[in-house]
């Protein structure tokens, strides 16, 4: 156990556990903790916890009927559902849930000493621990509390199977990826880099023993979603694991349009998928799989009429504004700071990051280090390609801040050793 619970380790979980309380009772304080830990999504969770516990149905709406919905994955729901009967209240959530998300850091410095040296894999679990937006995220009720530590927890067990050759880490990493995909449906289609990497991985040993491995992943994989995919065709008539699907896709067509100056600042997503849907209330727009059908077949139509035009957005334009993107303005106003003082670090941080990525990549390469390397490279350009359109940039790259750090660091470790 002290390979997991070593001095590093344990400093690194109270570093960022000790920093997220400061930021949740620095916003509490000054804006009242239902203000800002319960707006947006957090909103939908308290319905669908509520409705759960009053109505005995995962509906996100607030007032009857309460229709069953797929829009949000079940496990986060439930997570809430479940502090309320404890606690009768949903303020514990925003420190339980933030303890949860502490050990994303110690998950890091994990992962990166199976990957980079010790060195490397503390400092870039430093810089997990202490930046600005995972503190800010970690007490929203908002799936990310508990999803990035369980989806960190399903890459420590595949850089293990990848550095050590045990199928059962392989396995274990199927597990546990496919919880976090019913925590946030977005890690659904990670399954295939694990599959094909492990496909290539057992292939120098044998084609059948690849199929074995690779096949048996799926089917772990695939079991534990199986009560929630038979739920949705049985309850909604669907195989279609999320409704958000639907809403996710149209995103990328509304900012699309706006590329080709159709749309401009005043035309607004949610009042455009009424629009397209027929419905009265955004509820039923985007959450229902009837409307969310509509919204994916009429923004594929979108896309599919001008499919260089979205290359050239998404990829040349969306994706480094994604990278080097933050949301750092946000916390600043919540907290009342004077967000100019600090405008520039701010600004130049996530380039920095970025950049010095690129030279851990390159440097990676140069050493002859290739499996775990393309699995870092696969990580990020998996929820780039997903998320690179998506409006809230900050919130959407947590899940790729920890790939990001270790190769930078790496990066810039060995540029000061070159000088």
């Amino acid at each position: 156990m002290s390979k997991y619970f070593n001095k590093k380790s344990v400093f690194l979980f109270f570093l960022m556990l000790f920093l997220e309380l400061l930021m949740i009772f620095a916003l509490g304080h000054k804006n009242g903790f239902e203000n800002i830990f319960f707006r947006g999504d957090g909103r939908d969770y308290q319905n669908l916890a509520n409705n759960l516990i009053y109505h005995h149905t995962l509906a996100i709406t607030a007032q009857p009927p309460y229709l069953p919905t797929s829009f949000r994955p079940p496990f986060y729901p439930y997570w809430l559902s479940l502090i309320y009967l404890i606690f009768h209240s949903f303020i514990p959530a925003i420190f339980i849930g933030a303890t949860v998300f502490a050990f994303s850091a110690p998950l890091v410095y994990l992962i990166g000493k199976e990957i980079f040296s010790e060195k490397t894999a503390f400092i870039a679990a430093a810089i997990s621990a202490i930046e600005p937006w995972a503190l800010y995220q970690a007490g929203f009720i908002a799936a990310e509390q508990i999803f990035m530590p369980i989806f960190l927890l399903s890459i420590y067990f595949f850089c293990l199977y990848l550095k050590n050759h045990k199928t059962r880490h392989l396995y274990l990493s199927a597990v546990f990826l496919a919880f976090s995909a019913l925590i946030r449906p977005i890690s659904l289609y990670f399954i295939a880099i694990l599959i094909f990497l492990a496909f290539v991985f057992e292939l120098k040993k044998s084609f059948w023993r690849s199929i074995k491995i690779s096949g048996l992943a799926f089917l772990i994989f695939f079991l534990i979603l199986s009560p929630w995919l038979a739920r949705n065709k049985i309850i909604l008539k669907t195989w279609q694991f999320s409704s958000a699907s639907g809403l996710s896709l149209f995103n990328d067509y509304f900012e699309l349009e706006k590329y080709l100056g159709r749309f401009d600042a005043k035309n607004d997503l949610y009042e455009y998928a009424r629009k397209i849907t027929g419905a009265k209330t955004d509820d039923k727009a985007i959450t229902t799989v009837e409307n969310s059908k509509k919204l994916s077949d009429f923004a594929i139509k979108g896309i599919a009429d001008n499919p260089y035009a979205f290359f050239i957005m998404h990829f040349l334009k969306n994706t480094p504004l994604f990278l080097i993107g933050n949301s750092y303005g946000n916390i600043m106003l919540d907290l009342g700071l004077p967000y100019r003082i600090i405008k520039v670090f701010l600004f130049i941080f996530w380039p920095a990051i970025v950049l010095l990525a690129v030279f851990g990549i390159y440097y990676r390469f140069k050493n002859d280090e290739y499996a775990l390397s393309w699995f870092l490279i696969f990580w990020i350009l998996y929820f780039t390609f997903l998320t690179a359109s998506a409006r809230d940039v900050s919130r959407y790259k947590l899940a790729i801040n920890a790939p990001l750090f270790m190769l930078a660091v790496y990066g810039f470790i060995k540029i000061k050793n070159f000088f």
